[in-house]
Parts: C-alpha cells; structure tokens; sequence
C-alpha cells in the first residue's frame, strides 16, 4: 500500500498504542487507570510507535475529503491492507508530521478477493 504514502518518513503515520498503567500492591486503579487514592501516581509505561505502510486521506473541517494543495487538516482517512490493519488495530493515536491525530472510528472492510482494505478514521487532537 504504497501508494498515498508520503515519501518523507516524518509524514509517514506512526502508529502508538494506549498506554499500560500498573500499581503496586498496595494501591488499586479503576478500569480507566486512575489510582483511587489521589496522591498515588501509577507506573505509565507508552509503548514505541510503529509505522506501517497505509495511504492517507486529507479531511478538511468540514469532514471532506481534500484532493490536493494546501490543507489544514482535521483529520485523516488511513488506507490500510489487511495484513497492515492486524499491526496497529487498537491504537490510540497516530503522529503525522509532528500532529497528534486521535482514533475515532474504522469502517468495515471492504474486499477484494482475498484481500481486505480498512479505512481507518483518525481526528486532529486539537478538534475533538
């Protein structure tokens, strides 16, 4: 899936899974992570990003597509092949050119004999 993929690796999506929190023994977490007593602070642990080939479509804020020319993205359509999609499927967040673009949501796959094509919906932080 190299095509829409950016020649320059900085432009390339880097995919970042959430974050693992862990206690000690002596304290617990609720489900999202947060220690019940305040002036704990749990072990956070981001793991590294990964960057796989996909192709990327530019949304401008009013949710459409944008073809070419200067954008300000709000957010991005990501093309990805099965294979690619098994990869990074559960990310939290991907980082293209140093812009912070969260999930939101990933259409089904569409099929083309025995290969599936994801596209994956991500949003610029700052827009939601």
């Amino acid at each position: 899936m190299q095509v829409g993929l950016p020649v320059i690796a900085d432009d390339q999506p880097t995919f970042f899974m959430p974050a693992t929190v862990t206690a000690d023994g002596a304290h617990t977490l609720d489900q999202q992570g947060t220690p019940f007593d305040p002036a704990y602070r749990p072990t956070r642990a981001q793991p590294a990003g990964k960057q796989v080939p996909c192709g990327i479509d530019y949304k401008d804020a009013a949710g459409n597509l944008v073809a070419m020319g200067t954008v300000s993205a709000t957010g991005m359509v990501l093309t990805l092949l099965d294979e690619d999609y098994v990869q990074v499927k559960g990310f939290a967040y991907c980082v293209v050119a140093g812009v912070r673009y969260n999930y939101q949501r990933v259409d089904r796959p569409q099929g083309l004999v025995s290969v599936g094509i994801y596209a994956v919906h991500v949003l610029a932080d700052d827009e939601g």
